[in-house]
């Protein structure tokens, strides 16, 4: 399973650090999405510059 930060639309495994992170536990998840993104280079993404992701990353293009 994974987790998407509703806030940034950033995708996280369950097992990944950062969700144990005081910063994660403020935050509103979900488990649901219906696409997703990865951007390598934010930078150049004119896609990932139109979607609004400023990092590398996989992100979630529509959250339920």
């Amino acid at each position: 399973m994974v987790k998407v930060d509703k806030e940034t639309r950033r995708i996280y495994a369950d097992d990944d650090p950062y969700l144990q992170s005081p910063e994660a536990k403020t935050k509103d998840f979900s488990d649901k999405y219906s696409s997703s993104i990865y951007v390598i280079d934010a930078e150049k993404s004119k896609i990932a510059k139109f979607l609004g992701f400023n990092s590398p990353g996989l992100y979630a293009i529509k959250i339920k």
